[in-house]
């Protein structure tokens, strides 16, 4: 494939270096973009393979904000908008038969995406310090093939991560408790679909774990 990028952007330092301020917009120009897709067998109704599609594009808008609100508390958000279409390409759908594919959505490109974190940071002994973080991610409904099926759609989704640790001011080691999706959101990353058959590839549900490191 062939790629043909643009983009603009802007990075800014404002409040005497508190806040960092980060966009850019970008248009993506492909020629012979490489795309998962169907062609139909015999046997099977249909069967997935990689292929070029002759034109597609991609656009939208990045986004990053970092704020120091105080001497230990940080605060970063980030977001993205982005448009991604085919044009020009006829294949084939899921039941085998010829389709126009123009405007179809790329694969797994939601149109909504942003995280939030906050990071705390302080010393709590002459040794030792404290740290904690809390994020947040959420993306919209993304497709699985062209077609942008109900039974391929990835639904939108929202995680939640958080932790907590102890390290020492001299680096020599950090103990911190953490816990992924701690909302234990039920979702999916990708699917897998033919004839007769969806299978949808769920993500982690709520995980705790603990991590000591020692560094010599």
């Amino acid at each position: 494939e062939q790629l043909l990028a643009y983009e603009l952007g802007v990075k800014a330092t404002l409040l005497e270096q508190r806040i960092q301020f980060n966009a850019s917009t970008f248009y993506y120009d492909y020629q012979d973009k490489q795309l998962s897709v169907l062609f139909a067998d015999p046997i099977f109704t249909t069967l997935a393979r990689l292929a070029n599609v002759p034109d597609a594009a991609a656009y939208g808008l990045d986004t990053q904000l970092s704020w120091r609100l105080n001497s230990s508390l940080t605060a970063m958000l980030a977001g993205t908008l982005l448009h991604t279409e085919v044009n020009n390409y006829t294949g084939i759908n899921a039941l085998g038969q010829p389709q126009d594919f123009d405007g179809a959505e790329f694969l797994y490109s939601p149109e909504r995406s942003g995280s939030a974190t906050l990071l705390y940071e302080t010393q709590i002994s002459d040794s030792l310090g404290l740290s904690a973080s809390l994020n947040a991610h959420y993306q919209s409904q993304s497709e699985s093939d062209l077609e942008g099926s109900r039974a391929g759609a990835v639904d939108d989704y929202a995680l939640v991560n958080a932790s907590i640790g102890v390290h020492t001011l001299d680096g020599h080691w950090d103990l911190s408790f953490w816990g992924n999706n701690i909302t234990d959101e039920y979702y999916w990353l990708s699917v897998t679909q033919n004839a007769n058959t969806i299978i949808r590839f769920a993500g982690k549900s709520r995980t705790y774990g603990t991590s000591l490191t020692y560094r010599f």
